[in-house]
């Protein structure tokens, strides 16, 4: 078509004269070289004419039509088609700035305006590509929109917007389709627009090449999408937004956007819900943003409910989103609902990956690995990481980072894991089919749990097994942290194959150990009474060596309560048992004896003799701390020959330990000598090093009563090389306290002090509030002794308040 009464030569003219003058004017703008508003402004309007021009030359050349304005038809407009950016935009400054800088870098719009007004070559490299992704709710279209805005300037040409409901629960945005609408907004006739992909993308290029458009590509799925809609040539940006990472697109830069800081988060509540309002409550803010998983949408619901309602107290508010199983009700307004986007992303799995969604749930842990997926999916190592992978990619997962061991390690978003458990509540998951898989859940934890405590206490007795283990499929391609352990129907006290601990398992223990209390807790909930008390007994080695006395005690209080309610006589023996250390432990003797004195009575009537020797013992032990020796040698005594009877021999070699100490505090140095000599041949002979190194430190406190003094430092250093192989904490304590003692005997008061106060500091630590106090003793004796009077007395008195809040007087002062 034609421009009427225009000749195409005349056109031509004019075109090449108000090149001229866009150029003239670019020049006069680079001399004057100045960042004054009136200059940017100047040069973004000479940039817009030459786009203009650009896109008119297009037109005449290519034998097309101009549409109408000064030209005989409209030039097509410049194209704005950013949303309003969000109110309340909230911290993103730094990433935004961040961005700013990667995109245009130092001198680029002085670069950009030479050439182009001087109608120069654009510049040469890849094409620049912004690629923001991060689950939903994370701010990543607010984050692009405002991106989009503030770069305007920088992209006079045009600013395009296309949402590609990627993860928006329709259908996604075909790449043809949108070409077809992109070229149409820029100017081409959609008779024009070729059928075929390809030619549209050719086209696409072609119209864009040289151009300084800034184009927002929202809610991507994937690679393949996005690739045809990125213009040819680095003059234009594109800002792509997805939930997962897009890593198949040239010349790009990703953004993985998390969640909002603590401060921030609290900032934009108070922005939306009134800044006052907030600052009057600030622990009920903390807790509102805390509930929303510090989610800007989240965050941005919150506020938007309290602004709704100025009479509601934020305190009410918070306690409202604490309750897990309605908080994803709340957390809606308007248009705005958490859940959808999940749901979104739920919906758009496979079958398998939702599966494997819901199962992840099963247990409330607050990370996990991928071993206990592949336990309740009955499946490979490779299909469970496959699942895992896929699900982290869709923003469903979190990938943390890999543990210790060596795996990797996964968390759901707070509010993600509210959504998997309100599936499983609703029945998502049958009933029959969640207990099946929560039961080889279990039976993997039990494994594992076993097989640690077999490195940790070699030569115990251990009941049969009374709920299965799940075994894990051959062919994983990694080695089994649970592999090697001996089968439930092998003899009760055989000995471990390997004389050293391996590492990977107890590793795997450390690592897996929070997921492990969560089992117990869900095996409880769901009536694997039996199993329950299985794992929380097999959890006691590793509570003991690293004095995780809080978990030991909520772990077994309702496994007690359970088993005593199931009629679980066994089940209640044990716990008894178990919690009888744990309180002589604490110093809590009144209740070590009654809980030890219970579970004796019940291993007896049972025919347990295993557990009647591990009661004696632990009632030998409490009676020494109390200074009743005489009780404390027939209970040792009668320990001592149910273990040799049932051939438990490390029950024979602590027995043999705690006698020495007897021996010691008798002043019989060489009897107790003996006795450790014997229980230091036993424990190597099982290769029990933890037990070792206890009755090594114990060997040194007979030599340093000896006056022997450099044999008794040898000894707990022998000993504290050993526990550091545990990581046994409480033990290193000790051996601190001992070498206190030892420079104490030696002479050496500021050598002592140091250790004494090192020892304290870790009892501290630990919570060991017994030890705390038998420390502070002997720093008060050691502070006397240098007359230093104010400080024995605040260390005495100190000690008299622990052991009076644990023993209900002041009369408790045995050393153990």
């Amino acid at each position: 078509m034609t421009v009427r009464g225009t000749s195409r030569q005349a056109r031509t003219v004019g075109l090449i004269g108000a090149w001229v003058c866009a150029a003239a004017c670019a020049a006069v703008l680079d001399a004057v070289d100045s960042a004054q508003p009136w200059v940017i402004g100047v040069g973004a309007a000479v940039g817009a004419l030459g786009s203009a021009l650009s896109l008119w030359a297009t037109a005449v050349f290519q034998g097309g039509e101009a549409t109408g304005g000064a030209f005989g038809h409209v030039v097509p407009t410049v194209i704005r088609q950013l949303p309003a950016a969000t109110d309340h935009f909230t911290g993103r400054a730094e990433l935004v700035q961040d961005i700013r800088e990667r995109v245009l870098g130092p001198g680029l719009r002085q670069r950009w305006r030479r050439r182009a007004g001087r109608g120069g070559a654009a510049p040469s490299g890849p094409t620049r590509v912004v690629m923001l992704s991060g689950r939903g709710g994370v701010g990543k279209t607010a984050l692009a929109v405002r991106l989009g805005h503030e770069l305007t300037r920088e992209f006079p040409d045009g600013q395009m917007y296309v949402d590609l409901r990627g993860a928006s629960g329709t259908t996604p945005r075909a790449p043809a389709d949108i070409l077809a609408m992109l070229l149409r907004d820029l100017g081409v006739d959609p008779g024009a627009v070729p059928e075929d992909l390809d030619d549209r993308t050719r086209m696409f290029r072609s119209r864009t090449a040289g151009l300084r458009l800034l184009i927002v590509l929202d809610n991507a799925r994937d690679d393949a999408q996005v690739r045809p809609l990125l213009p040819g040539t680095p003059t234009s940006l594109v800002i792509v937004t997805s939930r997962p990472r897009l890593s198949g697109l040239d010349g790009g830069t990703s953004f993985e956007l998390g969640v909002l800081a603590h401060d921030r988060a609290v900032e934009l509540l108070g922005n939306l819900a009134g800044a006052a309002r907030v600052a009057a409550e600030p622990e009920a803010a903390s807790r509102i943003v805390r509930a929303c998983g510090l989610l800007p949408l989240a965050v941005r619901i919150a506020g938007a409910r309290l602004a709704g309602r100025p009479a509601w107290s934020l305190e009410n508010f918070a306690g409202r989103l604490a309750d897990q199983h309605r908080r994803l009700g709340e957390l809606r307004a308007g248009g705005l609902d958490v859940r959808t986007g999940i749901t979104v992303g739920y919906h758009a799995q496979p079958a398998v990956n939702q599966r494997a969604f819901l199962l992840l749930a099963l247990c409330d842990a607050p990370s996990f690995s991928v071993l206990p997926l592949q336990a309740a999916m009955d499946c490979t190592r490779a299909q469970a990481e496959r699942c895992m992978d896929e699900l982290a990619e869709a923003q469903l997962l979190e990938w943390l980072g890999h543990d210790a061991g060596g795996e990797s390690v996964y968390r759901y978003h707070d509010l993600v894991r509210d959504y998997a458990a309100e599936l499983l509540t609703s029945g998502e998951l049958g009933g029959d089919e969640r207990r099946a898989a929560l039961g080889r859940v279990v039976g993997h934890c039990l494994r594992l749990a076993e097989r640690a405590e077999r490195l940790v206490t070699p030569g115990s007795h251990r009941h049969p097994a009374r709920f299965p283990r799940w075994p894990a499929p051959p062919g994983n391609g990694h080695p089994d942290p649970a592999a090697g352990t001996a089968p439930a129907t092998a003899p009760a006290t055989a000995p471990d194959p390997a004389p050293h601990p391996a590492p990977d398992a107890l590793q795997r223990l450390a690592a897996e150990y929070e997921f492990l209390l969560c089992a117990v807790r869900e095996a409880l909930d769901a009536g694997m009474t039996a199993a329950a008390s299985e794992l929380a007994s097999l959890l006691v080695a590793y509570q003991d060596t690293r004095a995780l006395w809080s978990d030991w005690e909520r772990t077994q209080g309702p496994v007690l309560e359970a088993c005593r309610a199931a009629g679980d006589e066994l089940g209640v023996a044990v716990s008894l048992r178990d919690l009888a250390v744990l309180r002589r432990l604490q110093g809590r003797l009144d209740e070590a004896e009654r809980h030890g004195l219970d579970a004796l009575a019940v291993f007896e009537r049972l025919g347990e003799r295993a557990g009647t020797a591990d009661c004696l013992s632990n009632l030998g032990w409490l009676y020494r701390v109390r200074g009743e020796h005489d009780r404390a040698r027939a209970h040792l005594a009668r320990a001592l020959t149910v273990a040799e009877e049932c051939g438990i021999p490390r029950t024979r070699g602590w027995v043999l330990q705690m006698s020495a100490d007897l021996e010691i505090d008798a002043g019989a140095l060489d009897t107790a000598l003996a006795l450790l000599h014997r229980s230091r041949r036993t424990f190597e002979d099982i290769g029990e090093r933890r037990g070792l190194g206890w009755t090594l430190r114990i060997t040194g406190d007979a030599y340093r009563e000896q006056g022997r003094y450099d044999q008794a430092l040898a000894q707990y250093e022998a000993a504290a090389a050993l526990m550091r192989t545990f990581d046994d904490r409480r033990g290193i304590a000790r051996i601190l306290d001992a070498i206190g003692a030892l420079h104490q005997n030696m002479g050496h008061p500021q050598d002592a002090v140091t250790y004494y106060e090192d020892s304290l500091a870790a009892f501290r630590r630990l919570g060991d509030r017994q030890w705390q106090a038998y420390t502070l003793r002997a720093l008060a004796g050691l502070h006397a002794s240098t007359g230093e009077t104010a400080k024995a007395d605040a260390c005495r008195t100190e000690a008299a308040d622990l052991l009076a809040a644990l023993t209900g007087s002041t009369a408790e002062s045995r050393r153990v």
